[in-house]
This record gives C-alpha cells, sequence and structure tokens, in this order.
C-alpha cells in the first residue's frame, strides 16, 4: 500500500515538474524570493496562513493602499472606487506603499522603473470605478468599439465592484488582462496577445 502512495506522490512531482516554468510564480516578476526584504519566501508578501487581512480574503498579508488618484473620470480613492483584485495591485503598484510593508511591518522598498503606475492613471486603461461595463451614461471617453461582455474571451473576466449605494457593478480590472501568478504569457497576462488577442478580446477593431 506504502508502495502505491510513493509511486503516486512521484507522478504527481514529475507531472508538476513538467508544468513549464514560464506559468508559475517562482521566476516569476512577482518571485520576490530574492529580496532581502521577503525572508526568502515567494508568497509571504501578500499572503499569509495565519491572522490575515479578513476584509479582502485571500489570507492577504500587504498593506493596503488608501491613495487617492487621477483617474479619466476625474479623481477617485482606493477605498471607493476600485475593485478589490485592483486595489491590491494597486498597494505596490501606485508607489504609495513599500514592497516590504506587509506582516505589519512598515517598510521602505518602494515599487519604481516602467511597474510603478503613480497615482495619475490618466494615462493608463480606465479600471474600477472609472470602467464600468457598459457605463450608464457612457462617459466621453466610452466608444461604442467596445464588445459586449458576452463576447469577451473566458480569461477576459470582468470584476464586481460595489459602489456607495450598495450595488454590484461590472468593471475592468487589472486582473482583467493580468494575473498575479503568472499564466506563461509576457507581461503576467491572463492569455496571449499574439496578433493583439488581448486587445482585441475587448475592442473592435
Amino acid at each position: 500500500m506504502k508502495r502505491h502512495h510513493v509511486i503516486r506522490l512521484g507522478a504527481l512531482l514529475v507531472a508538476g515538474l513538467a508544468l513549464p516554468a514560464s506559468a508559475q510564480i517562482g521566476g516569476s516578476d512577482h518571485d520576490f524570493s530574492g529580496m532581502g526584504w521577503s525572508d526568502g519566501e515567494i508568497c509571504k508578501p501578500c499572503h499569509t496562513p495565519h491572522n490575515s487581512d479578513t476584509s479582502v480574503g485571500f489570507l492577504w498579508n500587504h498593506e493596503l493602499t488608501v491613495a487617492t488618484y487621477t483617474m479619466h473620470g476625474g479623481s477617485g480613492t482606493a477605498v471607493d472606487d476600485f475593485d478589490f483584485v485592483s486595489r491590491l495591485c494597486l498597494s505596490c503598484h501606485d508607489g504609495t506603499v513599500a514592497l516590504d510593508s506587509f506582516g505589519g511591518q512598515s517598510g521602505s522598498s518602494f515599487m519604481s522603473g516602467k511597474e510603478l503606475l503613480g497615482t495619475d492613471l490618466t494615462n493608463d486603461h480606465p479600471v474600477g470605478s472609472d470602467a464600468l461595463y457598459p457605463p450608464d451614461p457612457p462617459p466621453g471617453w466610452w466608444s461604442s468599439a467596445f464588445k459586449d461582455e458576452v463576447d469577451l474571451p473566458a480569461a477576459l473576466e470582468l470584476k464586481d465592484w460595489v459602489d456607495s449605494n450598495g450595488n454590484t457593478q461590472r468593471v475592468v480590472s487589472c486582473g482583467t488582462c493580468h494575473t498575479p501568478h503568472n499564466a506563461g504569457f509576457p507581461h503576467m497576462l491572463n492569455m496571449s496577445n499574439s496578433s493583439s488577442a488581448v486587445c482585441l478580446g475587448c475592442h473592435i477593431k
């Protein structure tokens, strides 16, 4: 009996090793295990098995941004105007919270380079409350060249955002195009952008 368990375990390990390295978080842009502040761990900067932030879920371990942003439709805040997935992303990528601010500690290593979005998001895709899908009434930047939600590829999932009136809205999210755990495509995209497939997933051209 034990021999069968060993064989099955070995088969599972081999199957795991057979996965392409590019489709794993190890070695991806979110693998911080080589940073001195990560304690040599990959998951710890974002997740914890104990004492997590219950307001978020996902056993969340990282400090959340409370920034105010310049958005396509005016100004907005991390707390009130973003779906929770985008807020998690912005908690590093807006540059207001240190990468090593997790587990209740205040860090000092901040995002830099092209990954730093800052708090002026008018040169980025609209997300959160700025990107209701479709918005009603449509803002000036909205175009009839956007596909209906039912036409979107399954990999480009819209996210829920609850507005100040308690209404759940479907919005474009950071997670609509990207995955933090690396699906094996460049820029941590949810699907291949070969022949602009990600772009054309939403835009009719």
